[in-house]
C-alpha cells in the first residue's frame, strides 16, 4: 500500500527551520518596550513564514500522491464512460477536502506558535526560556509530526485509496476485489479472518457484509486495501 511517509520527514525539516529563524530573532524581542513589541507581533506571519519554507511544495507532493492513486485505481478500468468520469470528478474533491483539511492544520499551528511566543514575551520570560517551550511542543516530533498526526494523515490517506478502488467500480457490480496487505503480529482479527477467507475475492456488496469495511477496512490506520482483479 501506497503511503505518505515522505510527510514527516518533509514538515521536521520545516518546523526546524522556522524553530531556526525564531530562535534567531527572539533575543531581539525580548528586549522591546510593549509597544515596540505589539508592533512587531502584528507584522509576523508564520503561515508566509511556512510558505516560505516550503509548505506548499510539500503539499502539491500529498497532492501528487492522491492523483496518482486515483490513476492506479482507474487504470484497472477497462473503458471508461461518463460515470467514471463522475467518480473520478467525486475522488478528486475528496481528496481537496483533505487537503484542505492538512492546509486548515497548519494554519492553527502557525498561529499556536505565535500566540505561544508573544506570550512568553509579554510575561517577562527570557528568550531562553521561550525557545524551549516552543520547541518542546512545536518542534520535530511534535504538532504537526507527533505520531498521532502521522498517523491520522496516513489514516485519512488509506481510506482514500480504498474508496477510490471501489468508487471507480460502482458500474461493475460483478467485479471482484481482494484484500491485500500484511498478516503479522499487528494484524487485526477481523483483517486477518477477512485475508483467511477470502478466495478469490469478494463483489463489493459482498464487502458490505464483511467484518472490515470498504472504507475503512479494519479501523483506524489499517493497512490493507482493495485491489480490483
Amino acid at each position: 500500500m501506497a503511503d505518505l511517509n515522505f510527510y514527516e520527514k518533509d514538515m521536521n525539516k520545516i518546523q526546524k527551520q522556522l524553530l531556526g529563524k525564531i530562535e534567531k530573532v527572539l533575543s531581539g524581542l525580548v528586549v522591546l518596550d510593549e509597544q515596540s513589541i505589539l508592533v512587531a507581533f502584528n507584522q509576523i506571519n508564520f503561515v508566509d513564514e511556512l510558505s516560505a519554507l516550503g509548505f506548499p511544495a510539500l503539499l502539491n507532493k500529498i497532492k501528487g500522491s492522491y492523483d496518482d492513486q486515483i490513476l492506479t485505481s482507474a487504470g484497472f478500468l477497462g473503458a471508461t464512460t461518463k460515470n467514471t468520469a463522475t467518480a473520478v470528478a467525486s475522488l478528486e474533491l475528496l481528496a481537496t477536502l483533505d487537503l484542505t483539511t492538512i492546509s486548515s492544520g497548519v494554519t492553527r499551528y502557525a498561529n499556536e506558535l505565535k500566540t505561544a511566543m508573544f506570550r512568553g514575551i509579554l510575561t517577562g520570560s527570557s528568550s531562553k526560556s521561550i525557545m524551549a517551550g516552543l520547541t518542546n511542543t512545536y518542534g520535530i516530533g511534535k504538532a504537526l509530526t507527533s505520531s498521532q498526526q502521522v498517523a491520522l494523515l496516513n489514516d485519512s490517506f488509506a481510506r482514500f485509496q480504498r474508496t477510490s478502488a471501489l468508487k471507480l467500480f460502482e458500474d461493475e457490480p460483478n467485479q471482484i476485489f481482494r484484500y491485500s496487505g500484511p498478516n503479522d503480529e499487528v494484524t487485526r482479527p477481523a483483517c486477518s479472518n477477512t485475508l483467511a477467507i477470502q478466495g478469490k475475492g469478494f463483489t463489493a456488496e459482498e464487502i458490505d457484509g464483511l467484518e472490515v469495511g470498504g472504507a475503512d477496512g479494519g479501523g483506524f490506520n489499517c493497512r490493507h486495501e482493495w485491489i480490483p482483479v
